[in-house]
């Protein structure tokens, strides 16, 4: 699920923490105000962290093509954070108090898993990421962010068929516990998702789509699965972030 992203910018020069980090914060701190998200100076300052970890592994190998200030707090942080109040109020309506813990699927670059987490301190992620340099780089980053405690990384294919395995070695009871299921730009996502969902794990998720792909999985939904919410991101490109429970 992969269309109405940005148009392809221009070739770009290699990140330089000294000037893009400041830039970044700068860019991310007006933002934030803009659309009233309240982060604390701790947590601009873990994004930024975030931020200059991302950008020193893109000249490595590629990551996102998306990583100059501007574009990078508009097309990735911004995208992401503009859904938390959404996100919030379906944790608080769906756990009954219980732990929040959940599953960014194909999280990449820690889009959105870790930019959540920094955002959320009392809720749990486990990020999924298949290819092995990506999957690094978020342990990586979980380590230099500090949030051991609340993150783990699973390096490994997560499909319908090995969910129960990977959450078990995550030590997750997939007998007592539920999750809620996160995905943003998901590889062969309008295949992978709907069979995601129909894991009886699985009661809650939240989907950052194009606006056609969002309309293409509405029709797709597994039974006793509804949309709660769909609204509009402020990123633009008809960018939206679709919200859904299991009844």
């Amino acid at each position: 699920m992969l269309e109405e992203t940005p148009q392809k910018p221009r070739a770009r020069r290699p990140f330089v923490a000294s000037e893009d980090v400041p830039a970044f914060k700068t860019e991310l701190v007006a933002a934030l105000a803009e659309q009233g998200l309240p982060l604390s100076t701790s947590q601009v300052a873990a994004l930024a962290s975030h931020y200059c970890l991302l950008g020193e592994a893109n000249n490595q190998f590629n990551l996102t093509r998306l990583i100059a200030p501007a574009e990078a707090v508009r097309w990735h942080y911004l995208d992401i954070l503009a859904a938390l109040p959404y996100l919030t109020a379906l944790a608080v309506e769906g756990t009954n108090g219980k732990l929040v813990r959940w599953v960014d699927v194909g999280s990449g670059g820690g889009f959105p898993g870790l930019v959540l987490a920094v955002a959320c301190p009392n809720w749990h992620f486990i990020l999924a990421e298949r290819r092995a340099k990506k999957a690094a780089f978020l342990q990586h980053c979980v380590e230099e962010l500090a949030l051991g405690g609340r993150v783990q990384v699973f390096a490994g294919d997560f499909e319908p068929g090995t969910v129960n395995r990977a959450l078990k070695l995550c030590n997750v009871d997939v007998s007592r516990e539920t999750l809620g299921l996160l995905g943003r730009a998901v590889e062969d996502g309008q295949r992978k998702l709907p069979r995601l969902l129909a894991v009886p794990v699985f009661v809650r998720a939240a989907f950052w789509l194009g606006r056609g792909d969002a309309q293409s999985l509405a029709k797709h939904l597994p039974p006793k699965w509804k949309i709660q919410q769909q609204h509009l991101l402020p990123t633009g490109n008809c960018r939206t972030v679709i919200v859904l429970v299991r009844e």
